[in-house]
């Protein structure tokens, strides 16, 4: 199976997903990004996806740099293994993260078929394993200290990862948006722009924006 990905030059994926690739034996194939290259995938991502938000822009430019690199018709993503497996570390800290969790499947799910739109209109299909009826009503069922314990987040799936002999199981957790490099170097133009981030985001589907 090949695997993609995508990440802005000089960031934590670009120092060490390569050695990842080679220790678990993965076909990969990398789009690297420069910071000249950052604004024209934003601005299509904004045009493709409807809105300017900067989180879900840049949460969704790797899947979307994937979709556009890749050989196959059909792309597999791991999208919703954090809301329904306790991956992200405001969880810990919450006085309901169950009722969080929820919360922020449903937007994930959202943002699902804005992707699936996307992909469609690649002639590609996007597939999405863990929101599946079946993986949802697992997750649901699970106790909760199979999620999150005082020391670990996705306890289930690193326990899986251990069983099938992967390296990675131990590793910490980084959002994509933050690991590929891509919400720093959106801020970084931002900042040097001289605008908050969401004024820069929405200024490059501007005609001032794409002038300036």
């Amino acid at each position: 199976m090949r695997c993609y990905t995508c990440f802005v030059t000089g960031s934590h994926d670009a120092r060490t997903v390569g050695d990842r690739a080679k220790s678990e034996s993965l076909d990969l194939v990398v789009t690297e990004l420069t910071s000249a290259d950052v604004p024209m995938i934003v601005r299509e991502t904004v045009e493709m996806l409807g809105t300017s938000n900067p989180m879900q822009v840049a949460y969704t430019i790797p899947i979307f740099a994937a979709l556009k690199e890749s050989q196959e018709k059909l792309m597999l993503t791991g999208s919703g293994a954090d809301e329904l497996f306790g991956g992200y570390a405001k969880y810990s800290k919450s006085n309901d993260p169950s009722q969080m969790m929820e919360e922020d499947l449903r937007k994930m799910l959202c943002e699902g078929e804005a992707l699936t739109e996307i992909a469609c209109t690649m002639g590609k299909s996007i597939g999405f394993p863990f929101v599946s009826e079946e993986m949802i009503r697992f997750s649901r069922a699970l106790p909760f200290e199979e999620k999150i314990s005082s020391s670990e987040r996705k306890v289930l799936l690193r326990d899986v990862a251990r069983l099938l002999g992967l390296p990675s199981h131990d590793l910490p957790k980084k959002a994509a948006q933050y690991s590929s490099g891509v919400l720093r170097e959106m801020k970084r133009q931002a900042k040097s722009n001289h605008k908050s981030l969401a004024d820069w985001t929405r200024s490059l589907t501007d005609d001032r924006g794409r002038s300036s």
